[in-house]
């Protein structure tokens, strides 16, 4: 089966996390509040008919895009469809981690059964998004 979404938000990393003035770990609210608004733009694509993604079944990102509006400093003439973004955040490890776990609960139970990502980018474009397609 094949899972198509795409959120017109811009994509954010997640961050380690915090640690208070009381010794205890906290996840900062940027973040939370990113992955609760991911979860409610999430639930008005699912088709009516979709279940969770039970444990133990393999997950395959087929594509999995950040898109990150052209910045303002940035002459029209640089500007192109599919230029490559080389600064931060890092692709892999933060702005991963931030939108799977979003997805856990919501699409399938676990994010470990995640077994491929084969198409991964971030570049510009007109507008911010984030685009990934799941298959099980």
């Amino acid at each position: 089966m094949i899972l198509n979404l795409e959120f017109k938000v811009m994509p954010v990393a997640h961050q380690s996390f915090k640690i208070g003035r009381n010794g205890i770990k906290y996840k900062p609210k940027k973040i939370k509040d990113f992955q609760e608004h991911i979860k409610h733009l999430t639930k008005h694509q699912l088709p009516d008919d979709f279940t969770m993604i039970p444990a133990g079944t393999p997950i395959k990102i087929n594509y999995l895009h950040y898109v990150f509006a052209y910045l303002k400093s940035m002459p029209k003439y640089l500007r192109e469809e599919g230029l490559q973004k080389t600064t931060k955040p890092d692709l892999h490890d933060n702005l991963n981690k931030a939108i799977l776990d979003a997805f856990e609960g919501l699409i399938y139970e676990q994010d470990q059964n995640i077994c491929e990502i084969k198409n991964i980018k971030k570049y510009y474009s007109d507008e911010n998004s984030i685009r990934i397609q799941f298959e099980w």
